[in-house]
């Protein structure tokens, strides 16, 4: 039974954009990127029933790196399924992070989020349609009426100002 305690919904709603994109990335190299929810609705599920006995330093680490977890376990469900032997080297998310991992990896995001929030329009738009959406090159530069070269031009610069960012920190 789930502790009254804690107000799952509320850490759901919370962080359920971060449990999306770990889930989603996990099962991209498996091609399964449909199972994200329920990869998301195992990691609840999973935290209801046996919930932390203390509140962990970082719910969001938590959260996603359970999320994480229930996205592998569903990689190597499929290729049992399938009679092939698993590897983590085959899961773009590679293996699931302990919660020190997660955590070094939000602390990174927090530093990353100030350089963010300063890009351009177009910069920003680069970030979110060609690297995080993974869009074609072209299809982002036709939108923006500029070249594929020069979107090449901006992912890179874009990527520079966030990684001084994170190593900076």
């Amino acid at each position: 039974m789930a502790d009254p305690s804690y107000d799952w919904a509320a850490l759901y709603q919370k962080h359920r954009d971060a449990m999306y994109g770990v889930a989603y990335e996990v099962l991209r190299g498996s091609g399964r990127v449909d199972l994200a929810a329920d990869a998301v609705q195992e990691a609840m599920v999973s935290l209801m029933k046996a919930p932390p006995a203390q509140p962990p330093r970082s719910w969001e680490a938590l959260l996603v790196a359970t999320s994480k977890r229930r996205a592998l376990d569903i990689v190597r469900s499929a290729a049992v399924v399938r009679g092939v032997e698993y590897s983590e080297e085959y899961v773009s998310g590679g293996a699931a992070p302990d919660e020190d991992d997660a955590m070094d990896r939000f602390e990174k995001m927090a530093r990353a989020r100030p350089a963010i929030a300063r890009l351009d329009t177009q910069e920003h738009y680069v970030l979110t349609q060609y690297i995080v959406l993974d869009r074609p090159r072209g299809d982002v530069a036709a939108e923006l009426g500029v070249t594929p070269a020069r979107i090449s031009q901006i992912s890179t610069k874009v990527l520079s100002k966030i990684n001084a960012a994170v190593e900076g920190g």
